[in-house]
């Protein structure tokens, strides 16, 4: 069920695309691939309310002005202490909270759990800013970051449009299934990390419209592309789920998995 391995000249794959329509199909390929992308879940409108809550909070601290971020900001490291105070502002209003438990969200997590889940197992909004590639997230398993993670699967999405400029996810199909690799540790003030993978690994990943869902396994090798634009700053959200106590609250926000 996986596609072709591309040619790392070519850069990333595009990733195969789903529907949410046939449960079987759903868990199959994220039995072999580790990830689901399924383009158009929810409705654009469905992250307005979000969307607005984020804009106002860049606009207080001058991070967005007109749509334009400065480069110069530097946004996009985990221990980054203006971030930190940005997520005690955004995770825990209502439309963030609302969005993860959307339905549509809730029936793909639902199917690929085999169980109700529980919610809000370590959430983030991701904030990426233009000209640092040094900042790009590298390859790594979030299992790796977040305790007794092997069963939780992230659903992540971008607020706006994200082609592949301004830095969305990548895939690595199939490695989830030889459980978790060896990591580099965190250190604070010792900038990103991640786990090793061969210079030649299939990559995928797709420009993303809104309402386009990314799933994946904690044990799934993911790694961000590079912001390559001049002043957009790339904002996302990770909505972290695990097997559990139904729609129960979970352990809030982990900054250290982030994308």
């Amino acid at each position: 069920m996986t596609a072709p391995a591309p040619s790392p000249a070519l850069g990333p794959a595009p990733l195969p695309a789903m529907t949410a329509d046939d449960p079987d199909a759903l868990r199959a390929r994220a039995a072999a691939d580790g990830f689901l992308y399924v383009p158009g879940l929810l409705p654009p409108e469905r992250l307005t309310p979000l969307h607005a809550v984020v804009d106002a909070a860049l606009a207080r601290r001058g991070w967005v002005v007109d749509g334009v971020s400065d480069p110069a900001l530097r946004l996009g490291r985990w221990d980054d202490a203006r971030w930190v105070e940005f997520l005690g502002e955004v995770l825990p209003s209502p439309p963030y909270q609302a969005l993860a438990a959307a339905p549509e969200l809730l029936a793909v997590i639902r199917v690929l759990l085999g169980d109700a889940p529980r919610l809000h197992v370590g959430d983030v909004c991701r904030l990426v800013s233009p000209g640092a590639p040094e900042l790009t997230t590298p390859p790594h398993q979030d299992a790796a970051y977040l305790p007794d993670a092997e069963r939780v699967w992230t659903a992540w999405l971008a607020l706006g449009p994200c082609p592949r400029e301004l830095g969305p996810l990548a895939l690595l199909p199939g490695p989830h299934a030889g459980g978790l690799r060896p990591h580099a540790p965190v250190v604070v003030g010792g900038g990103v990390v991640g786990t090793d993978v061969p210079d030649d690994a299939p990559w995928h990943a797709s420009d993303l419209g809104p309402g386009d869902v990314l799933f994946f396994s904690a044990l799934t090798v993911h790694k961000a592309l590079p912001n390559r634009t001049a002043d957009r700053l790339r904002v996302s959200v990770d909505y972290r789920y695990r097997p559990g106590d139904g729609d129960r609250a979970g352990a809030g926000t982990s900054t250290r998995s982030v994308r």
